[in-house]
């Protein structure tokens, strides 16, 4: 499969020219990767724990229609226009029908990003309130989710926010059809047809980030769950979620999907209209426990790729956590650890059972900021011991046929399959820039450690570091193997201290007169972050 067929543009719609706001490559920092290094010796790789914001939780539920969550499942910017934080979140109310029926795009805003306002619009009313902060409504075409906010600052008025946004027509709910997109020929909705609904992806576009106008739907399947942004050249890419056959091991009675496992995979667009076919870029590998799973990938460009977060699933628990990955080229993924980088509380406090990460990472002032929905429970009851002839005579939506000859009559663990409600407010944590993992020693202590680079090219290094106690960080300039003179381990100044760009220098100086030669990396209690070539 190829790209589909490019629509004819519109008046006035971007051009190439008007490209993304991203954060400079001044203030973009470097990151380390397995794959830089030919030699690791008694190396592991720690990760950084966020810092959880004083004033948590930033938004709890005010309104009906978010009596369930201030969830995520949207974007969060500091805009460039005028300086605003903006929150395009998804809401979250309690009903009858199932949790994922009742979500609404809503809209917040902030001066310093910590304290929130909820504005009084008059786009969309609810049963008491003619003013809400509710941007799209169940009747416009369904539940929402997902939201990709992107900001032209340079575009033409009309077109400076963009949005991606996947709706459910159909879903427990009559409107099958999502308001000003156009129908195929024999088509009567936006689903599969009636009774049915199909998850699919609809592109807006706004002057103001709050009144969306209908602009194409997009031919990008998913399961129901992923994100779409724009890179630096004007091209598009989507990181959503698809599903394989459960691995060994990982059939799971009680989850929602028993029998697949969820993993992620990559599309590109050069137009955001048409897309490549997808390639698998994130699946349980053996470093994985097998219950693990993958629900979002949020990436964020940074000097010499990407770093991103992955919303992690752990089906036996039914826990949502998230960990850092990078990559250098978008498709192949590492993650240093596979250790939360934003731990979970106690079940039953905020965020003890699940995170679910806003898109996307914040870099401001030295610090990267992440918005998340931390909710108080878990995904599915998977202690529950209601007997499956209840569920039978519910009617539960999707109910695992393939399991009935395995449970009917028997006494089983957790045979009832679902998903629970979400009880969930707004939070926020930070990591320092360029400070998400570090190389250290895996034994600790005094022993220590070495890495060798591939053959680099360069004028000279610098190096984000930290050492404690008496721990230093020296380094060695190899050549067909051999340390070269003058720049051997003992002709190094050792690095001490807390450091974000420190030389490295030799009794030779800061570089030979001759480029294709590698460096070896001695750690003794010693955290590399970054090398600057």
């Amino acid at each position: 499969m190829g790209l589909t067929k490019t629509r004819k543009p519109r008046k006035n719609e971007p051009t190439m020219s008007s490209l993304p706001f991203q954060v400079s490559e001044e203030q973009q920092f470097s990151f380390l990767m397995a794959e830089d290094f030919v030699e690791k010796h008694n190396v592991a790789w720690r990760i950084e724990e966020a810092q959880e914001e004083s004033a948590n939780p930033l938004m709890e539920p005010e309104f009906p229609w978010e009596s369930a969550a201030v969830f995520s499942h949207g974007t969060v910017l500091k805009d460039p226009v005028d300086g605003l934080w903006k929150a395009w979140y998804i809401s979250a109310q309690q009903t009858t029908l199932q949790s994922s029926a009742e979500r609404r795009l809503c809209y917040a805003e902030s001066e310093d990003g910590v304290h929130w306002i909820r504005p009084r619009l008059s786009i969309c009313s609810y049963p008491g309130h003619s003013k809400t902060n509710i941007l799209l409504d169940i009747q416009s075409g369904g539940s929402s989710q997902h939201a990709s906010v992107i900001i032209h600052p340079n575009a033409p008025p009309e077109y400076r926010y963009e949005m991606f946004i996947i709706r459910l027509p159909g879903w427990e709910h009559p409107y099958t059809v999502v308001e000003g997109f156009p129908l195929a020929e024999n088509q009567d909705g936006h689903g599969l047809g009636k009774g049915q609904f199909k998850p699919g992806y609809f592109r807006y576009h706004s002057a103001d980030g709050k009144k969306w106008i209908p602009w194409e739907v997009v031919k990008l399947d998913t399961s129901d769950s992923g994100w779409i942004s724009q890179l630096a050249d004007s091209s598009y890419v989507a990181y959503h979620k698809t599903v394989i056959p459960a691995l060994p091991g990982a059939i799971i009675p009680y989850d929602i999907a028993a029998g697949v496992c969820r993993i992620l995979v990559r599309r590109t667009s050069p137009d955001g209209s048409a897309w490549s076919a997808y390639e698998p870029v994130m699946t349980p590998d053996w470093l994985d426990s097998q219950d693990t799973q993958f629900m979002e990938l949020t990436p964020m460009p940074q000097r010499g790729g990407n770093v991103a977060l992955i919303t992690v699933y752990h089906t036996l628990n039914q826990t949502i956590d998230v960990q850092f990955a990078s990559s250098r080229d978008g498709k192949s993924w590492w993650r240093p650890d596979r250790r939360a980088c934003l731990p979970l509380r106690p079940l039953g406090d905020l965020g003890g059972g699940m995170i679910w990460p806003m898109n996307t990472l914040i870099q401001e002032n030295d610090r990267i900021y992440l918005y998340y929905s931390a909710c108080e429970g878990l995904h599915n009851d998977y202690q529950s011991t209601e007997p499956v002839e209840l569920m039978q005579k519910a009617n539960f939506p999707r109910w695992p046929h393939y399991w009935e000859p395995l449970t009917l009559g028997k006494d089983v663990f957790s045979p009832v399959r679902g998903v629970l409600w979400f009880f969930g407010s707004m939070c926020r944590a930070s990591w320092e820039a360029g400070r998400l993992w570090a190389a250290v020693t895996a034994t600790g202590g005094a022993p220590e450690g070495t890495l060798m680079t591939k053959i680099v090219e360069s004028k000279g290094v610098t190096v984000n570091a930290v050492t404690v106690k008496e721990g230093t960080l020296t380094a060695e300039i190899v050549k067909d193997g051999k340390p070269v003179a003058g720049f051997t381990r003992a002709d190094c100044k050792a690095i001490r201290g807390n450091h974000k760009a420190a030389p490295l220098e030799w009794t030779g100086g800061r570089w030979p007169s001759f480029n294709g030669v590698q460096i070896r990396f001695y750690l003794q209690r010693a955290r590399l972050y970054g090398i600057d070539l």
